[in-house]
């Protein structure tokens, strides 16, 4: 539970908030990777619009799933 008055729960949000930046750091270091990646290749012309459209699309139901696993986390 994160909103309460047991103090005895601090350990267990401290390891959640280390998780937590944990995954926001490994989506934002992807997340640019990938449209570095899409921008160099739409630059040179092998993607088109639409293709990057996707590419860039995919990325962030990426991070949207590699986000959601923090529900599963449990002590």
């Amino acid at each position: 539970m994160l909103v309460g008055d047991d103090i005895k729960e601090i350990p267990h949000l401290l390891q959640l908030s280390k998780k937590m930046m944990r995954t926001i750091k490994a989506n934002l270091s992807a997340s640019m990777a990938l449209n570095f990646i899409a921008v160099t290749l739409a630059i040179i012309g092998v993607l088109n619009p639409v293709v990057g459209a996707l590419v860039h699309n995919a990325g962030s139901v990426a991070v949207i799933i590699n986000s959601s696993l923090l529900l599963k986390w449990r002590k």
